[in-house]
């Protein structure tokens, strides 16, 4: 039950992003040039992003699967350390997020944080000031779709 919500959450997320584009696939290209794709867990390999969380012990990889993060439209996994909380931050994009495993929080400066095991979704709103934490003992891990490249930034600190 739990696999079938997450598929469903993922599909929603993609045919939402893409609903309006489904006939024109040069700007959200789809997986593998239009060719069906079977991919285990094993295919996929992390790589550091080099972002570091409130405790530079952790921080967060990364595995494309279709598109590439750092460039535009893209689809990937990402992977936080246990314990990791990233600094209040911004991001250009929009991007749709599905937790695959462990237990996460991403939420806004004053907002409560909702537990978010696997199954969840959340869509965050480019340029809006959030924090994300990998509240688990064990990996935290979320699957993404944007439409342009990933990207982050730390705003000024306002006294």
């Amino acid at each position: 039950m739990k696999l079938t919500s997450l598929a469903a959450v993922a599909l929603a997320a993609f045919a939402f992003t893409t609903g309006s584009q489904a006939q024109d696939n040069t700007s959200f290209p789809p997986a593998n040039g239009g060719t069906s794709v079977s991919n285990p867990a094993s295919h996929y390999v992390f790589s550091d992003t080099g972002a570091r969380g409130e405790n530079p012990k952790t921080g967060i990889q990364v595995a494309n699967v279709w598109g590439d993060v750092t460039a535009g439209a893209h689809g990937a996994f990402f992977r936080f350390d246990p314990g990791f909380k990233s600094p209040v931050h911004t991001h250009t994009y929009d991007y749709y997020a599905v937790v695959v495993k462990g237990t996460l929080e991403n939420y806004q400066p004053g907002q409560n944080p909702v537990k978010l095991g696997p199954g969840s979704y959340w869509y965050q709103r480019g340029k809006q000031a959030h924090t994300t934490a990998c509240v688990s003992k064990e990996p935290c891990e979320i699957y993404i779709v944007q439409q342009n490249k990933f990207d982050a930034q730390i705003p000024p600190k306002t006294e």
